[in-house]
């Protein structure tokens, strides 16, 4: 046995010399820590889980004699919502598609079905066979809980290049999709997280990795407005597609515009609160009942108004003043269902009673004629035929 025996001075070198060595070999590891804030710790954290459940959504359209791309469309984001392969997206970025193929986290490529699309609220839900692998769906969480200030992030495939990540704040509620059916659409969530296009149907996160929104649409001209789906609107959506392949909404039939202060105030006539009609669809239960558009057009500070028309006050007991009302009164009905509503005629209440249809699905193109975000052909890039 071969016995070393050191004097104290030789020790004391020893331990010195092992001593600088660790903090020699640690000091990056330490003045990485340093640098990197518990917020932005957290951020990584979160990029980390919520990639694994979000996907590269890649469409195919079919010509009369090839496989192409129409111009515009493309490619976008998904996001992995079960551990049997479903997966939310935006309804552009898949309609119309003959092939959809999605691209997981770790470059996995699998066809996928498409269950059902929305055009109203712009959701559609996907389908894949998931193999043995690394997914996790992501977690989601409650929309109606949030608040404006709160940090939110975003992720997904901007341009098709691949993953992106960015951070910003919810900044309003409320801000609605115009659309050509009814007077209202569902709520958006507004948000100042830069998003660009390929980011539509990919997750907007809160800061404890929960989606509390699907990525949509930006508006144009503008720096970091965004808008983005509530996921409360998505979980009803997807039920639905779940189950019959689309939505079935009531439907009344009308067009028309809030009675604001400004305008019982400028004209002589007294308007009573509530939904001034503008337009009743043809076919609709809305005429079925006799209700009545108005005809006279004016233009009162600008804004354009179609008056002489009925004024819906109430549905089932509940009063129409605000486009909130008027959309929560009407998400609370079912296609079919005998309903109650008061109106204003002449400056007469009058109460009837009609059977809601179902609401027409919108022909041809998606369209939100102020937000969209299209889904997007990167340049140089090409597409893989199926």
């Amino acid at each position: 046995m071969l016995r070393c025996r050191l004097s104290r001075g030789c020790l004391r070198s020893w331990l010195v010399a092992c001593l600088v060595l660790t903090v020699w070999v640690g000091a990056p590891r330490l003045l990485a820590a340093a640098l990197v804030t518990p917020e932005e710790m957290n951020s990584v954290r979160v990029y980390k889980k919520l990639a694994n459940a979000t996907v590269l959504i890649a469409s195919a359209y079919v010509s009369a004699h090839h496989i192409t791309q129409a111009a515009g469309k493309g490619f976008g984001s998904g996001v992995l919502i079960d551990e049997h392969g479903s997966i939310v997206t935006n309804a552009h970025v898949v309609t119309g598609a003959a092939k959809i193929m999605v691209t997981m986290h770790d470059g996995t490529r699998l066809p996928a079905e498409l269950i059902g699309s929305d055009p109203q609220s712009d959701i559609a839900l996907l389908q894949v066979i998931l193999p043995k692998g690394p997914y996790s769906p992501a977690h989601l969480g409650d929309s109606d809980k949030l608040e404006i200030g709160q940090k939110v992030l975003a992720i997904g495939h901007p341009f098709g290049l691949g993953y992106a990540f960015s951070t910003g704040i919810v900044s309003g509620f409320g801000k609605l999709i115009e659309a050509k059916q009814e007077v209202f659409q569902e709520r958006v969530i507004q948000t100042t997280t830069p998003i660009n296009r390929g980011n539509s149907g990919g997750p907007l996160v809160d800061s404890e990795d929960r989606v509390i929104g699907i990525n949509a649409s930006i508006l144009f001209g503008a720096q970091n407005i965004g808008f983005a789906i509530p996921i409360n609107t998505v979980k009803s959506i997807v039920a639905e597609l779940r189950k019959n392949g689309r939505v079935i909404r009531p439907w009344l039939g009308i067009k028309g515009k809030l009675v604001t202060d400004e305008l019982q105030n400028l004209i002589a006539l007294p308007l009573p609160s509530g939904l001034l009609i503008i337009d009743v669809e043809d076919g609709s239960p809305a005429e079925a009942i006799g209700l009545r558009a108005g005809k006279l057009d004016v233009t009162i500070e600008g804004e354009s108004w179609v008056l002489g028309g009925d004024i819906l006050v109430a549905v089932n007991g509940q009063d129409v003043k605000t486009t909130e009302q008027y959309g929560k009164v009407f998400q609370q009905m079912k296609a079919q269902q005998l309903i109650e509503i008061i109106v204003s005629r002449d400056g007469v209440r009058r109460t009837m009673n009609v059977t809601l249809g179902e609401r027409p699905t919108p022909s041809g193109s998606i369209e939100h004629p102020k937000f969209e975000v299209p889904p997007v052909v990167p340049q140089g890039l090409d597409f893989v035929p199926f």
